[in-house]
């Protein structure tokens, strides 16, 4: 029992330094451009206008869902962006089983947040399903990891 406990306490220990160090990464080359990579990412990839940025940075920061931004795009933008993500939908995968695992998610919350997200649905909309104990985990996995969309409240 106690190599075990030992065993999970490194295990959480080096997570977090994994995640601290991911976190000042993606902080530094956020202070080189002045906007999230990803925001850089989707705007060349994209072509996206000075305005279609700054209304989806707006959206983006008021807790606006992902059909409030793709109302922003072009109908070209749109298919594009549609190809993109259908390009890297591999990699969503693998991130949604170690986020199961990390926060303790049943299959029927699973379900419940793809459907959210398949919706177009808020962070605020997929924390709902959530215990308050798996809140805390997710808002952690989000804000100190820095992943895909998050505002990293700390920078």
């Amino acid at each position: 029992m106690k190599k075990t406990i030992a065993t999970i306490t490194m295990a959480l220990v080096c997570g977090m330094a994994l995640a601290q160090t991911e976190s000042e990464s993606t902080d530094s080359s956020t202070a080189k451009s002045g906007k999230p990579p990803h925001m850089a990412r989707m705007e060349s990839a994209l072509g996206l206008s000075d305005e279609q940025v700054q209304k989806m940075r707006e959206i983006r920061d008021n807790g606006g869902s992902k059909a409030d931004m793709r109302a922003v795009l072009t109908p070209e933008q749109q298919a594009k962006a549609a190809a993109l993500q259908k390009e890297r939908k591999g990699g969503d995968d693998g991130r949604r089983a170690q986020m199961q695992k990390s926060l303790g998610l049943s299959d029927e919350q699973m379900e419940k947040m793809s459907e959210i997200r398949k919706a177009g649905g808020s962070r605020e909309e997929i924390r709902a399903v959530l215990t308050p104990e798996q809140q805390a985990k997710f808002d952690t996995m989000r804000g100190k990891a820095g992943g895909k969309g998050s505002s990293n409240p700390e920078s």
